[in-house]
């Protein structure tokens, strides 16, 4: 047979030890809380919200760019060196005076020359006197020789008669043959003269003619080394050779100038280029074609292509020369300019002001900051290409978020609490 049994109800006092316990535990727990949440805000690093820079995420085009000082500088430079000694007279032009090509920049003195010229016409006067006297002794000879000629040519046509009538009277039985063989003998021998006197007229044409010739060659000689004389001795007026802007003058008035010594350098100033000194850092990447912005003072902003990278660096930075697109208004040689090269552009893409002590393409911890600014917690953050004062973001960041880019480096906490 089944045995019911009653379960006995507990005791109230065991029930009211139970209430009085869990309510002794939920009180310790409400004062221990507190305190651990206090403990942990006592332990997180406060930084003043004046002593931050902070930069919001932005979506959008992306230039990778490095940025330059550097100066105009003319395209093109004439030299003018001097091409004769002398002695500079009186004080040269001035520099960055504007000069045309036939601006004379400063005059030399040089006696020597001067006396060369003096002796050379002196040379040529005489040589003209001997081609003169040449031709004058050829004229002479040849009245000589047409005169001896003519004797011959008569004392054969003398000839001639008298052994014609001497060969019809002896044909007459009139006189003998040997008085007719004399007058042939005679006749033959004056024959031979004439052709000799006749070769001598030739002979001594050709020998009048080679004197004259080089009597004239000395003066075509004398009339060259004059005109050289003379040339030499202009060029003690030293001109610019060139129009543009003199940028420097490297005599001084009563200076002795040698043969091919620098006087001045004329600039261009209608043909500028600018040349960027970029750091041998910042300088990878930068390639001729790329498009460049340049700033000038004072001459307002212009574009240009990279022409040209120094082979080699020179204190740290290497020379970039850009061609420009136009001359700005007012710009000049020397003038300072700022450059900056693009060397890449993305559009549509995540990018940040460039966060302190951060490079491309690195991994880096920055604090971004809560909605209501109080708090910056600590986030990695992928990096990619930038430019000297933003860079890509891509991954660990979102559009919008506020970043502290300025120098977090002392700081190695997760959260950090920011005070107004």
């Amino acid at each position: 047979m089944d045995i019911v049994r009653t379960r006995p109800r507990p005791a109230i006092g065991a029930m009211v030890l139970r209430i009085v316990g869990v309510v002794a535990l939920l009180a310790g727990l409400a004062w221990l809380l507190p305190g651990l949440f206090a403990h942990r805000a006592a332990n997180e690093p406060t930084i003043a919200r004046d002593g931050l820079v902070v930069e919001t995420v932005m979506r959008g085009a992306l230039e990778r760019s490095v940025t330059a000082a550097g100066v105009f500088v003319p395209d093109r430079v004439h030299v003018v060196a001097s091409l004769a000694d002398g002695i500079a007279l009186g004080t040269p032009i001035r520099e960055g005076t504007r000069v045309e090509a036939d601006t004379v920049l400063v005059r030399l003195a040089n006696p020597d020359l001067a006396v060369a010229v003096v002796d050379a016409q002196a040379q040529l006067a005489a040589a003209r006197a001997e081609v003169r006297s040449a031709r004058a002794e050829a004229d002479a000879a040849r009245l000589d020789e047409d005169a001896a000629l003519r004797s011959a040519r008569a004392e054969n046509d003398g000839a001639e008669v008298e052994y014609s009538a001497d060969r019809d009277l002896s044909r007459q039985g009139l006189i003998g043959d040997l008085q007719t063989r004399s007058a042939q003998i005679k006749a033959a021998e004056d024959r031979d003269l004439v052709t000799i006197a006749r070769d001598k007229i030739v002979s001594g044409g050709a020998d009048a003619a080679a004197k004259i010739a080089v009597s004239q060659a000395r003066v075509d000689q004398l009339t060259a080394e004059l005109a050289a004389r003379r040339a030499q001795l202009a060029t003690l007026v030293v001109r610019a050779g060139a129009s543009g802007t003199v940028q420097s003058i490297a005599i001084d008035p009563g200076q002795r100038v040698s043969s091919g010594t620098e006087i001045a350098r004329i600039a261009d100033d209608r043909d500028l280029k600018a040349v960027l000194q970029i750091a041998e850092s910042d300088v990878r990447g930068v390639a001729p074609g790329q498009l460049v912005r340049i700033v000038a003072s004072d001459a307002g902003q212009t574009l240009g292509r990279v022409t040209r990278l120094a082979p080699a660096a020179q204190n740290g930075t290497v020379a970039v020369d850009v061609a420009l697109d136009r001359i700005p208004p007012g710009a000049r040689a020397d003038q300072n300019v700022d450059g900056t090269v693009i060397i890449r552009r993305a559009a549509n893409v995540l990018s940040l002001a460039r966060p302190a002590n951060a490079n491309d393409g690195s991994r880096v911890a920055v604090y971004r900051l809560d909605r209501d600014a109080t708090h910056a917690y600590r986030t990695e953050v992928t990096l990619g290409y930038g430019s000297d004062d933003r860079v890509r973001i891509l991954s660990g960041l979102n559009a919008g978020d506020r970043v502290i880019v300025s120098d977090t480096s002392a700081l190695d906490a997760p959260t950090l609490r920011i005070t107004q």
